[in-house]
């Protein structure tokens, strides 16, 4: 018998696998694309678009893993049933239980590692990813100077640059600076921006100072190097600020007082936090599901593409409202509990239809022809 659920456990396991990467390739290259316009806006490399990319990753496979886990049990067990493997099992009196318990425990296994991913890794990537959006959204060198374009980057003061080198070094600079009582022109053959936390400069090296005297004459004036002050550009808000996905599951039940007196903050705090600890139940409801329409009931000669079609429909279906319950609760504190109830009651019936011992016509068993009965 054991031999017969590792066999049954190895069919599932690597369908999983691929399903898991087909979607969160899919889910990837889907979230990659806001993500160019924000780093091609910024002129970030390209080594920066795969990291932020990848750091969407943890979230987009906890969207991912029950779907995946679900598509992967229906394959597998469909796969016996073509193969008769499955009718073979039940004609040598395995019950529907010990048939099923091996994709129960991938189940398990998939809920363990999804709360993980919930509860530890999502949080700590997307912090790391808001901190690096953070530093594109403040870049200032990004902010002022577009390579071959005459750039405002606020009032009063017209930057340009014909080259911008890898090192952030650029090349031919022109800088019209209206922001004091003098207008003042500068060109240079080299500058550069430097930043603090609170200062902002930019060097400029062999150049010149065009600008008009208190005399109202021409007054040039050629220099080695020279700074501007940049520092009013810095953005004005440069604190990380956190969302509801960025944050452990403590900070989430118990936030700041601030956020707790925030209306709009705190219904979605509390309504993220139970979503984390929900959604990995849709690992075992969804299995739990498919074995119910495909494990017990009658062997169709025919194929089980009815059965196959309702099963899909009910699954989706019930993920579909699973995120609309999450929807609801944000702005309903009072439904949270149903974030739960809806797998729960899924995995109970579920779980009473493949451990019960009668035959009896059933919700499962409507969607499919009649044939020559198995020991179910």
């Amino acid at each position: 018998m054991s031999r017969l659920q590792s066999y049954f456990w190895k069919q599932a396991f690597w369908p999983l696998v691929i399903t898991l990467l087909a979607l969160s390739t899919l889910a990837l290259l889907t979230q990659s694309l806001s993500t160019l316009d924000l780093i091609v806006e910024n002129r970030q490399s390209a080594k920066t678009f795969f990291f932020i990319t990848f750091l969407a990753l943890p979230q987009l496979i906890g969207i991912i893993l029950p779907i995946a886990v679900f598509i992967a049990v229906i394959y597998a067990v469909n796969r016996l049933n073509v193969d008769s493997e499955m009718a073979v099992a039940k004609s040598v009196g395995t019950s529907p239980w010990q048939l099923s318990s091996p994709f129960a425990r991938l189940a398990c296994w998939a809920l363990i590692a999804h709360l993980f991913l919930n509860l530890v890794i999502q949080p700590l990537s997307f912090r790391t990813m808001r901190g690096e959006l953070l530093k594109v959204r403040t870049d200032l060198a990004s902010q002022m100077v577009r390579p071959g374009e005459f750039v405002t980057p606020t009032l009063g003061l017209t930057v340009y640059a014909r080259e911008i080198l890898p090192n952030g070094e650029m090349s031919d600079v022109i800088i019209r600076d209206s922001r004091g009582s003098t207008v003042s022109t500068y060109t240079a053959k080299k500058g550069l921006i430097s930043k603090s936390e609170t200062t902002a400069m930019m060097t400029l090296r062999d150049g010149m100072i065009q600008q008009i005297d208190e005399d109202g004459e021409f007054a040039p004036i050629s220099f080695v190097s020279y700074q501007i002050d940049l520092s009013e550009i810095i953005a004005a808000d440069t604190n990380l600020r956190l969302k509801s996905s960025d944050r452990y599951l403590h900070e989430l039940f118990f936030p700041s007082l601030a956020d707790q007196a925030n209306p709009n903050i705190y219904p979605g705090l509390i309504a993220e936090g139970h979503a984390r600890l929900a959604t990995p139940l849709y690992n075992v409801a969804l299995t739990f599901l498919a074995l119910a329409f495909l494990i017990r009931g009658q062997f169709q000669r025919m194929g089980y593409g009815r059965r196959l079609a309702v099963c899909a429909l009910i699954g989706f279906t019930i993920r579909l409202f699973g995120f609309s319950l999450i929807s609801a609760s944000e702005s309903a504190p009072g439904l949270n509990w149903t974030q739960y109830a809806l797998p729960l009651v899924i995995i109970v019936v579920c779980l009473f239809y493949l451990t019960s011992r009668r035959r009896s016509g059933n919700v499962f068993n409507i969607f499919h022809r009649r044939a020559s009965p198995v020991a179910s």
